[in-house]
């Protein structure tokens, strides 16, 4: 998993969604320090939820409103 900043995303969203789409994984590193994993499928992280280590964002509206709030 290739980590990378919240402000790399933001300047490199195209590249980086594209990428994650054929497979790639990225931990996004926010400055507020609540990380967001951009994986291709949540399988991949099934068990890192399962056991309450990280959340599932499943919704868009709620992906929409973390990025938001970095915002400010």
């Amino acid at each position: 998993m290739e980590k990378i900043t919240l402000e790399y995303l933001e300047t490199h969203f195209d590249e980086v969604l594209g990428e994650a789409e054929t497979g790639k994984s990225f931990l996004i590193l926010t400055p507020d320090g609540k990380d967001i994993a951009l994986v291709p499928n949540e399988e991949s992280i099934k068990t890192s939820i399962d056991n309450g280590l990280i959340t599932s964002i499943e919704e868009e509206e709620e992906w929409i409103r973390m990025m938001n709030m970095n915002d400010s």
